[in-house]
């Protein structure tokens, strides 16, 4: 399984938490901004490992 899917899993799982637990809720939805955050990363890293790809092959 890659970052990218336990990632989404794991967003799943704290959205379904956070309709239901007020008393985390901020807490919930601070490591839901850490998973966005890490997901937006992953995807920059492999639009930059696609470009490349696109660059190498052109060259």
């Amino acid at each position: 399984m890659s970052r990218a899917e336990i990632l989404r899993q794991e967003r799943e799982k704290i959205m379904t938490k956070i309709a239901n637990d007020e008393q985390n809720r901020a807490k919930l939805l601070a490591a839901l901004i850490d998973i966005d955050d890490e997901m937006e990363e992953l995807e920059i890293k492999n639009s930059r490992k696609i470009r490349n790809a696109h660059q190498n092959l052109s060259a």
